[in-house]
């Protein structure tokens, strides 16, 4: 071994993690086998072997004619990720909460579906039912649109084609194809925010902000909903307040890697 060789860089804990690394920087896409060997600048065969130790682990599962991060990859990095968001976000959304009388959600994007994380809740009626871990359909709610706002275009291309119609929209949907999502995705991006108006549930508007990290990758969103009778005329304003929220996050955040 020469005399700068790191003894981790020829470990198979090393492999296995560059295989990690490869697989969740090409997400929500799966990634073939041979293209982890390429990217990973090894044997496909060897790749091969350590990708199924790892789907066997529940590190990788299979999707399609690719793999994706799995599971219990997901489970570790809610210890770490995941929980240093929330307790960065709390306060923020908290204040949310005061201003709104709403619930106020935090949730990020797993696979095609949005999931959310943590909620914050005014302590009075329905309003404080919680969506903790509940997960729905990215393409039709307003924190999946502002999630799928930080991918290239032909990224969620590949995702949602532009002319095959999405399997379950509903009726009230504006994005029942590749085409008209993408469309909505551009005023996303432009606007700097996404509202729905029962596209999800009848009777149910919301309005939805990115957060964003240091390098201003979309990370997670911002989301608030109630019944349209009650919120509808405040999505905009709603939107605004979150994205000054979201600017705060992304700046404690940032402060805990200097």
């Amino acid at each position: 071994m020469s005399p700068t060789a790191s003894p981790l860089r020829n470990s198979g804990l090393e492999r296995d993690l560059e295989i990690i690394e490869a697989v969740a920087a090409a997400s929500p896409l799966p990634m073939r086998n041979g293209d982890v060997a390429i990217k990973t600048n090894r044997d496909k065969s060897q790749t091969s072997r350590a990708i199924n130790r790892l789907i066997d682990s529940g590190l990788l599962i299979r999707s399609g004619q690719g793999v994706i991060v799995g599971p219990r990859l997901y489970a570790i990095a809610r210890f770490t990720f995941e929980a240093q968001l929330v307790a960065i976000a709390r306060g923020e959304m908290h204040g949310l909460v005061h201003k709104f009388g709403e619930t106020v959600h935090l949730t990020v994007l797993q696979g095609l579906n949005v999931v959310t994380i943590h909620s914050e809740s005014p302590a009075h009626g329905f309003r404080a039912l919680s969506w903790m871990g509940v997960t729905a359909p990215s393409y039709m709610t307003s924190s999946g649109r502002v999630l799928l706002s930080g991918l290239a275009d032909d990224q969620l291309e590949r995702l949602y084609p532009l002319k095959k119609t999405i399997e379950g929209a509903p009726a009230l949907c504006l994005t029942k194809n590749g085409a008209e999502l993408l469309s909505v995705i551009h005023k996303i991006q432009k606007d700097g925010y996404a509202t729905v108006n029962e596209e999800y549930e009848p009777g149910l508007v919301g309005a939805s902000v990115p957060i964003r990290d240091f390098s201003g990758v979309v990370i997670a969103a911002l989301n608030v909903a109630a019944p349209k009778a009650r919120f509808e005329e405040h999505l905009v304003p709603a939107a605004n307040e979150m994205a000054k929220a979201s600017k705060r996050i992304t700046q404690a955040l940032t402060a805990t890697i200097d």
